[in-house]
């Protein structure tokens, strides 16, 4: 509920309570009776006075409710939901419980179709458009353009959906961390991890980002739109998948959204910042090696041949690579390392990162995951994490650094609540939010 709101429900409690004091009978007949017996023990005039100040104030009131009334009407949208329609609440949560999708229709035209199992919030309605906070689940959307200021945002876990007019069907999985969006009509933009600043999405296409995994897909659509080399970040890490991983097949569009025959999909990574030679991480494709020439690790790298890479890395001599190679080159070859199983060379890539090029942030993360799911030292990757958040403290991929955190502590009670406190303070409706209230006394 906006501050204007809050203001205009207070005034018309009072106005209420004003009117009611002066209009009950019993009120009037007992202060009545309280004058006739105590008149003479009052103040000359106070009790004349009293019923003319209550008047004045009861006017005022019902004249400045009247003036916000009117400043206010039509300043926002309002809603119901299902069938026979139910007047929705802001801030109240929406579920399709049953069998059969749930809808809510917005009084402007638009309206968000929950398949069963949805769960969503309306956290903010203007009388441009709405914020519907998406739990988990699938929704459809279908949003009206009413004019060149409409607005209306989707979000889920950390991902926010910028929406002028189109339709679309969004899902989130909270548990796995995934994220989809088919696109039906329309574009929109899309925030948050492994897409900074934002990415805009087209109708016909697909986008899969799994938080987890840190791997995106974008499927294109019949325009064959080629997917758009992702952002870069600013630091010169990519946090989890290579450039050139194959991915798992982007999922079929969820039940009731008629997206376009797709082309093959591709994973792609969050880019670097520039190296050294001004090249962005990602951001442009490497040469192929020349005919009958022995391909390089960059090479091998490149096309996703990892184990390779690292065996031509290995033979080049590991330590003098890691000393001469770009910020753009360690990062491949840290994911060379890593994809190859062995996670100590892809540590050693990324602290030569860290220390030649200053790079900061995501690197931080990764040698965090390394840590943690490669190498069994939970304390090394608390220390990671915890970095990545003080370089970082508002990154994209800030929440689940403090999500793994809670996950490496929830063995100690005491720091476990700790950190349940501290995630649930910044996310309380993160992807880690569940585990975080179980870690904390009933």
């Amino acid at each position: 509920m906006d501050d204007l709101s809050r203001n205009l429900e207070r005034l018309g409690e009072a106005v209420s309570d004003v009117a009611d004091r002066a209009a009950r009978p019993d009120d009037l007949a007992e202060a009545r009776e309280r004058w006739q017996l105590g008149s003479r023990a009052r103040r000359p005039g106070s009790a004349s006075r009293r019923p003319a100040l209550l008047a004045a104030a009861a006017a005022c009131l019902v004249a400045a409710f009247a003036v916000l009334s009117v400043l206010h009407r039509g300043d926002r949208v309002s809603f119901v939901v299902g069938s026979p329609p139910a007047r929705g609440d802001v801030g109240a949560w929406v579920a399709a419980n049953g069998e059969a999708p749930l809808t809510m229709r917005f009084s402007e035209g638009t309206s968000f179709t929950l398949t069963p199992g949805a769960r969503v919030r309306v956290t903010g309605t203007t009388r441009r458009g709405a914020t519907i906070l998406l739990e988990r689940g699938t929704v459809g959307a279908a949003v009206v353009h009413t004019g060149s200021d409409t607005q209306w945002n989707l979000q889920a876990g950390p991902f926010e959906v910028h929406v002028t007019g189109t339709a679309f069907d969004a899902s989130w999985d909270p548990t796995g961390e995934v994220f989809t969006l088919a696109m039906r009509e329309g574009v929109v933009v899309v925030q948050g991890p492994l897409l900074q600043p934002g990415r805009e999405i087209r109708a016909g296409e697909q986008l899969r980002v799994s938080v987890r995994d840190g791997s995106l897909e974008l499927r294109a659509g019949s325009s064959d739109r080629p997917a758009a080399p992702p952002a870069t970040t600013s630091n010169g890490s990519s946090p989890e998948t290579p450039a050139a991983a194959p991915g798992p097949t982007a999922p079929a569009p969820p039940e009731g959204a008629s997206a376009s025959p797709a082309a093959p999909a591709r994973s792609v990574a969050v880019g670097a910042q520039p190296s050294d030679d001004g090249a962005a991480s990602g951001a442009k494709p490497r040469a192929p090696a020349e005919a009958g020439a022995e391909p390089t690790w960059r090479d091998l790298a490149a096309a996703g041949k990892y184990g390779e890479a690292l065996a031509a890395a290995e033979r080049a001599g590991f330590a003098q690579e890691i000393e001469r190679a770009s910020s753009q080159d360690l990062v491949l070859l840290a994911d060379a390392a890593r994809y190859g199983a062995k996670p100590g060379l892809a540590r050693q890539a990324l602290l030569a990162q860290r220390r030649r090029f200053g790079v900061r942030g995501a690197s931080a993360f990764v040698l965090g995951k390394i840590a943690a799911d490669q190498q069994g030292a939970a304390a090394d990757a608390v220390r990671w994490f915890e970095t990545y958040l003080s370089e970082e403290p508002n990154g994209a991929l800030a929440e689940q650094a403090l999500g793994r955190i809670l996950e490496l502590k929830r063995g100690d009670a005491a720091a476990a609540r700790a950190t349940a406190e501290r995630y649930l303070a910044r996310y309380p409706h993160g992807a880690h939010a569940a585990l975080a209230r179980s870690l904390l006394p009933p």
